[in-house]
């Protein structure tokens, strides 16, 4: 026992020694002082800095997994926003999230980070059902850690989702919302947010601008001016950038006053940005672009043109241009050349101008009909299922192991009282009660013999059934298919074929209609199914059937789950939705829907086909009534289907009718109890 607690203890020693080596305590500010070092190599090129990087962080000795992921979220930072490598973006970001998703509460505040870069990056490649996904998994990590700064990121990556769908309103809600929240981050005197304070500031005016609130536009972005240069005192170190932020906003600005046609204002805006933006140089472009619509718009096309060739002798230089000033560019080359009169160059910056926004429209057309709060509420609702499951799993263990506990307490107590009334006059009673339940027991084993006498003969003749029919017509099938296909058939011998293995055929799924019918109910197996799921599963079998005669399948479901047996319920439904094809016209739709009910689950079938006649409607689900029809294509059916489909629903306490308008189409319903009770 001694030696059993020496491991038992030593096992733990070891296990902490190992996880205390895997993961080392944080270098924190050395560590961003090397990432500052590293920016120069990564001016060269990406390359030359990720393997500086690498080579430091290989020189220590026990590196921390927040200062790995901190190394991670920084290259994928610039290969985003600088190297524009989403894809090698992205490998670095699933490595920190490898690296520490097996405990997000204790690195939530780095996995919140990699989330919400993540799905800027996913944005870029236009996959927005992960960008959502990530977006909702910073959004409900945060919660827990109401983290100021990680709400204000994740408002800023929603707000720029929907100004790219054009909702440009509702973005500026959330970009207010950011700006206010980094104000608050800013109380803090280790934080600084003025960046990207100013940024959002510029992005408000920008939202107002493009919903057509163009005073709203103007006085956004004088605040943005304002802020600038009333926080020029606290940076001084940084005129540079801040003279750059201010160009920026002062050509949007310009781009304003153009709309208005204030086109003193606006020359004198976009003359002002270009004269303080020296280091941004797609913002220089457009704004140089502006100033040449302007002068198009004014009819000084001498200036017009020299702005034109300045951006000509630019596009043709650089490698990989920005798509939105090459648009804008192509479009100023057309207006020029447009109103100078040459319409043969102004038909080809035309043409080409119109082929690069196609393709860039077509990039993004996926995004403009999402919902954003819709695509989160779906999300929380996939959560939640997720979590009911895995709080039904942890009850199934807890029931199991309070029934074996309740079974060995009954068993103990058993033995213990076998023990203690060991009197003869128990004795007697419970000789007394031994003959009582012989008896019994004898009863009940002719009745079992009886039943199992019954079940044999009746196994018996259905294998009589199925050896004696079902093997000779399976051959007459096979061969008449193998005769089929030999070549020197003549049209007459091959239709006589044909119409034998048709035949034989029907009359094979006759014979297992009536092996159907035999069912016990009794024997019916329920079991925890998802019906949402079985539908779909139902809908994607009979899909290519319905193709066949051009139908539309449509589906309305939701997550619920009942106990049935899956393979009668299954049947059930296939047979519903099989009739509808079968009798529905060429090009019609066939629709499924489920609705719940406070004790039951309601399935609707509706079709839009013939109909079903009164004389066959009130022994349509009678099992010896003669309802056989042709489908809308000559389809055969042995009128069993309904019958037994009936036999399967009422074997679940269920229900199952229908309401016809001859010519118009039927509906069927089938009711469930969600419970047993």
């Amino acid at each position: 026992m001694k030696l059993i607690k020496l491991i038992f203890c030593f096992s733990i020693l070891l296990a902490s020694c190992n996880k205390a080596k895997n993961d080392g305590v944080s270098k924190g500010e050395y560590i961003e002082e090397v990432i500052d070092s590293s920016k120069l190599r990564f001016n060269n090129s990406y390359s030359d800095g990720s393997r500086y990087l690498d080579s430091v962080y290989n020189g220590f000795s026990n590196v921390s997994k927040v200062d790995l992921v901190r190394k991670y979220e920084f290259k994928a930072y610039l290969l985003k926003n600088t190297f524009f490598n989403n894809e090698l973006a992205l490998i670095n970001l699933d490595s920190a999230i490898n690296l520490i998703n097996d405990n997000s509460e204790k690195y939530s505040k780095e996995l919140i980070k990699i989330y919400i870069l993540k799905a800027d990056v996913l944005v870029n490649q236009y996959n927005y059902d992960d960008a959502f996904k990530y977006l909702y998994l910073a959004k409900q990590l945060n919660e827990r850690n109401k983290d100021l700064l990680q709400t204000a990121n994740s408002n800023i990556q929603i707000a720029f989702l929907l100004y790219k769908q054009e909702k440009y309103l509702d973005a500026i809600t959330y970009f207010k919302a950011a700006v206010s929240e980094l104000k608050l981050v800013e109380k803090n005197p280790k934080e600084n947010t003025f960046l990207e304070q100013q940024r959002h500031l510029n992005n408000i005016g920008l939202c107002y601008e493009k919903a057509g609130q163009l005073e709203n536009a103007i006085n956004a972005y004088k605040i943005a001016i304002n802020y600038l240069d009333a926080n020029r005192k606290r940076f001084v170190n940084d005129k540079e950038y801040i003279d750059m932020a201010k160009g920026i906003v002062l050509g949007n600005l310009g781009s304003s006053y153009y709309k208005m046609t204030d086109y003193k204002n606006a020359e004198q805006s976009y003359k002002q940005s270009l004269a303080l933006n020296k280091k941004d140089e797609q913002d220089a472009l457009l704004t140089q672009i502006k100033l040449g619509q302007l002068y198009i718009t004014k009819n000084q096309l001498n200036d017009a043109q020299a702005i034109l060739n300045s951006l000509k002798n630019f596009s043709e230089v650089r490698k990989s241009p920005y798509l939105p000033v090459e648009l804008r560019y192509r479009e100023l080359g057309y207006k020029f050349y447009d109103q100078a009169g040459n319409k043969v160059k102004a038909y080809e910056y035309f043409k080409s101008y119109h082929k690069l926004k196609d393709s860039i429209d077509l990039s993004s057309v996926n995004l403009s009909n999402r919902d954003i709060n819709k695509e989160f509420v779906k999300l929380a609702h996939a959560h939640e299922i997720e979590v009911f499951k895995k709080q039904d799993e942890v009850k199934s263990v807890y029931l199991v192991l309070a029934i074996v506990f309740i079974l060995l307490s009954v068993l103990c107590i058993f033995l213990i009282l076998r023990d203690v009334r060991g009197s003869k006059k128990h004795i007697k009673k419970l000789t007394v009660l031994n003959a009582k339940i012989s008896g019994h027991n004898e009863l009940m084993e002719k009745t079992l013999e009886a039943l199992e006498q019954s079940q044999e003969e009746n196994s018996h003749m259905m294998q009589i059934l199925a050896h004696d029919m079902r093997t000779p017509i399976a051959g007459v099938i096979g061969l008449t298919s193998l005769m089929l296909d030999e070549d020197d058939l003549n049209e007459e011998h091959r239709e006589i074929i044909s119409m034998i293995n048709t035949s034989g055929a029907d009359t094979l799924n006759f014979i297992n209609d009536l092996l159907q019918v035999q069912y016990n109910k009794n024997n019916l197996i329920k079991e925890p199914v998802e019906m949402h799921t079985l539908l779909k599963y139902c809908i994607t079998l009979l899909d290519s059937k319905a193709k066949e005669k051009k139908q539309q399948l449509t589906i309305k479901t939701f997550p619920i789950e009942i106990n049935i047996s899956r393979e009668k319920i299954w049947r059930v439904m296939s047979n519903l939705i099989s009739n509808a094809i079968k009798f529905s016209p060429h090009g019609s739709k066939i629709h499924i829907e489920m609705e719940e009910k406070p004790l039951s689950l309601l399935i609707k079938v509706k079709d839009n086909g013939i109909g079903i006649p009164e004389n066959l409607a009130a022994k349509l689900f009678n099992m010896d009534a003669d309802v056989q029809r042709q489908g809308t294509d000559g389809e055969k059916s042995f009128g069993l289907g309904l019958a037994i489909s009936k036999q399967i629903i009422e074997a679940h306490n269920g229900s199952i009718w229908f309401e016809s308008l001859p010519g118009f189409g039927t509906t069927f319903f089938v009711e469930l109890p969600i419970t047993e009770s």
